[in-house]
This record gives C-alpha cells, structure tokens and sequence, in this order.
C-alpha cells in the first residue's frame, strides 16, 4: 500500500468513500471493509516514526470517475472530519477518566469493607485457624482486585483515544492527492 516512506496509496471507488466504508462487492472488486481514512490510519500506525515524519496520501479513482466536484472541497472535509473526531475522542477521554473516578470512589469502598471484615474475621475466628487465615486474606486479595478495573480506567483506557487524536491531528495536515486510473503495483 505504501510506494515511499509516507506516502500512503488508496484505491478507492469513488472519493465519498474516503470518509465512509463501501459496500463490500467481490463482484465488482470492492473487498476492503474500511472506509480510505480508516485505510490511512492503519497504514500510519505501523510506521515507527509516523508522528515525525512528513505523511501524503495518494488517492487512485478509477478512470471516469466523476469526483472532480469534490477533490476542491477534500481539504476542508478532511479538516472537518478530523476535528470532529478529535473532539469525539477527547469527550471519551473525559468519560472514561469520571467513569474511572466513579469506579475508584467504589472500588476504595470495597476494600475498607473487605479490610474490616478482614480484621473482624481474624478476631473473631483467629488467625491461627486455617479458615480465619482463608477467609481474612480472601478478603484481602478480593478488596484490591475490586481497585482492579478502576485502575485500567484511569491508567490504559484512555491511551487509543489519545493515539488516535494524535493520528487526527497527522492526518488533518497531510498532503492529499487524488488520481485517475489504477494504482500501481509497487505501490
């Protein structure tokens, strides 16, 4: 897909399918289920150093297409397009950092309950008794393995939305061209 470092070529049907998925055809030669930006996305992720280097797309239609209308406006489309989703990403952010706060509010509940009944179970049964000893530190291990997703939440959750923000902003500035004809082999 990729002829020189960047440059990243599509071939698309039509030019409306930069932004949105086809319909998938084997008929008609039509079998990538992604729409050409999600196609660009996934070519710059496996790029090493996609975030410095200098990215171009290079849209192949086929001849006869009648698109022309449409490859002024790309620019201010892709601008658009990407701003939108930036924006959608960082709403997800923000959900899922209240989610994590909401979730970690409860999960720090759970383990002082799990912690008291610990102690209230070890004084009650002793802590030399095998059951004393099994239900105190089940308890112990239960109360922090509740502190478990809020924790994903707060520290992993948010790293592909802040992944592709970054992959927003690239793409919102990178040099697009649209051609006539087949895309080449090599490329």
């Amino acid at each position: 897909m990729t002829a020189t470092p960047g440059e990243i070529h599509l071939q698309l049907r039509n030019l409306k399918n930069f932004f949105r998925v086809p319909e998938v055809d084997p008929f008609e030669g039509e079998t990538i289920d992604l729409s050409g930006i999600d196609q660009v996305m996934d070519a710059l992720r496996v790029q090493k150093d996609w975030r410095t280097r200098r990215a171009k797309a290079v849209i192949w239609l086929p001849d006869g297409t009648d698109d022309d209308a449409l490859v002024g406006q790309l620019p201010r489309a892709l601008a658009t397009y990407c701003n939108s989703q930036i924006l959608y990403c960082r709403r997800k952010m923000l959900e899922l950092r209240l989610e994590g706060h909401r979730a970690l509010r409860i999960g720090a509940i759970f383990l002082a309950a799990c912690l008291a009944l610990s102690t209230v179970l070890d004084k009650w049964l002793g802590s030399d008794s095998l059951l004393g000893y099994l239900f105190g530190e089940g308890l112990l291990i239960a109360g922090w393995v509740g502190l478990w997703h809020p924790l994903e939440l707060l520290l992993y959750s948010w790293w592909p939305y802040s992944s592709d923000i970054k992959l927003y902003e690239k793409i919102k500035g990178m040099e697009i061209s649209v051609r006539h004809g087949a895309m080449p082999e090599q490329a």
